[in-house]
């Protein structure tokens, strides 16, 4: 195998080192929004950012009690990623079209390396409008 060197700071995947991810909790204030409601606000945000098939844009996880979970609903959706889990997949409550689909996800139970996900909830940037400011 070629040699590796590893990111500091980062949890690297134990079976492909190369797949790594990183947490950082910045000073920072965001909304996620939806069509102009308020889906969840926080000033205590958790940014990952991961490296794997290729950089991948940041994901800002919300903390649950930030998120207005009335208007999410989960669905039977679950996907897998060997570096953090198995994923919990939400729909925007009282909506049927497609791209009110799959707008949020969570990690439910990740590995223990990934323990940090637990409590929070992500929001598909695609879809959702994430804003931030400094505190």
């Amino acid at each position: 195998m070629d040699q590796i060197t590893l990111v500091k700071d980062a949890i690297h995947r134990p079976d492909e080192p190369r797949h790594f991810m990183q947490f950082k909790y910045p000073d920072k204030h965001f909304v996620a929004s939806y069509k102009g409601q308020t889906l969840a606000e926080t000033s205590n945000a958790l940014v990952l950012s991961e490296v794997g098939y290729g950089i991948y844009e940041p994901v800002i996880y919300f903390p649950v009690e930030d998120v207005k979970e009335e208007v999410l609903r989960k669905t039977a959706k679950s996907t897998h990623c060997p570096l953090k889990g198995d994923t919990e997949y939400f729909d925007l409550a009282g909506n049927g079209a497609d791209e009110d689909a799959d707008i949020a996800w969570r990690y439910a139970q990740p590995f223990d390396f990934a323990e940090k996900l637990i409590g929070y909830i992500a929001f598909d940037s695609r879809k959702v409008r994430i804003e931030s400011d400094s505190k």
